[in-house]
Formats: C-alpha cells, sequence, structure tokens
C-alpha cells in the first residue's frame, strides 16, 4: 500500500464491507382455474464475503480446484500464491484482498405448482376435493462468490466453510374428506 516493497502495517487498510448496500425480495403468487403457482425469491447486493475456507495453510484440508492454478513459478498464476508447508512470505497467514469477495446473490428460495382437483374425479374417491403439487427450496442461486453458499451463516461476512443450505424437491397430495 505504501509503495516501499516490503510487506508491513504500514501497508494496512480496510477492505471489504459485509453490509449489503441493496436487500430485495420478491414474491409471486398466481391463480388460474385449477392451478396455482408461488415463488419467492430473495438476495443482496453489493456486500463482500471473507472466505475463509481459501485456507491454504491447512495441511489436511481439502482445497477448492482453484488451488490447481496457484503459482508455480516464472509465467504461472499472480492471483494465487504457491502453496508449500514453508511459507515464509506469510501468504495464507495474513489477512488480504486474496479472500475478499463480491457476496452479491439472488436466490429462487421456493418455489410450488398446485393443481386442484374437485367434482366428479374427487368424488370417486370418496373425497371432497384433492391437491397434487410440486414445491422445492433452494432451487437456482445467481452468484459470483465462489464459496459453497453466499447466504453464510457465520455472521459479520466470514465464511468459515459452512455447510450449505439444503435443495429440497417434494411431491405431495392434499385430500380434503367430506
Amino acid at each position: 500500500m505504501n509503495g516501499d516493497g516490503e510487506i508491513t502495517a504500514d501497508d494496512r487498510t480496510m477492505i471489504g464491507n459485509p453490509t449489503p448496500d441493496w436487500t430485495a425480495g420478491i414474491t409471486i403468487d398466481v391463480r388460474y382455474k385449477n392451478w396455482d403457482l408461488n415463488v419467492f425469491g430473495q438476495g443482496v447486493f453489493g456486500n463482500d464475503i471473507y472466505n475463509a475456507s481459501r485456507r491454504y495453510d491447512l495441511p489436511t484440508a481439502n482445497m477448492p480446484a482453484t488451488a490447481i492454478d496457484r503459482w508455480t513459478g516464472e509465467g504461472t498464476s499472480n492471483t494465487h500464491p504457491r502453496l508449500t508447508f514453508d511459507d515464509r512470505n506469510r501468504n495464507f497467514a495474513r489477512s488480504s484482498d486474496f479472500y475478499v469477495e463480491d457476496g452479491s446473490f439472488f436466490r429462487l428460495k421456493s418455489l410450488q405448482l398446485g393443481y386442484n382437483i374437485s367434482g366428479g374425479f374427487a368424488e370417486k374417491f370418496g373425497v371432497g376435493k384433492m391437491r397434487i403439487y410440486y414445491a422445492g427450496t433452494n432451487l437456482l442461486t445467481f452468484t459470483k462468490y465462489s464459496g459453497f453458499d453466499p447466504e453464510i451463516g457465520a455472521g459479520m461476512g466470514i465464511d468459515r466453510g459452512i455447510y450449505p443450505q439444503a435443495r429440497v424437491n417434494t411431491i405431495g397430495l392434499n385430500i380434503t374428506f367430506k
């Protein structure tokens, strides 16, 4: 930061901000004849995440595929330091912008599509009405974040490799008896 060619305390600066500039959500609830559709999406934009899961200094940790493109000599990567147990430069021991990523995302949080059956067909089975449906949770996430889940649960914008939210698909049948 100060241009003297050495990494010292004088090179410290604030990087990243975990607070989003924008928070957004959308809900759509549509009914047409016997069909119904409910969609919920949410996202945040303009926040940064400190991706602590990129720590290559842990010898027994799984490494992301980006580690393959690490620096291995002249003319190789300028974005990923070399991997070594003898890290004299302390490339992985120091916080730097190497760990800070754009945490913006938009996620299709839930979707439910159903069809209501009533009248003659339902009465054949001795019921008042039936509804068959598909429901999905966490179906799509649009992000450039390289970690597991940009909607991290560790707080304060630090991703410590917490398991991502599960994607769930459900098919169901609701029956209302007479």
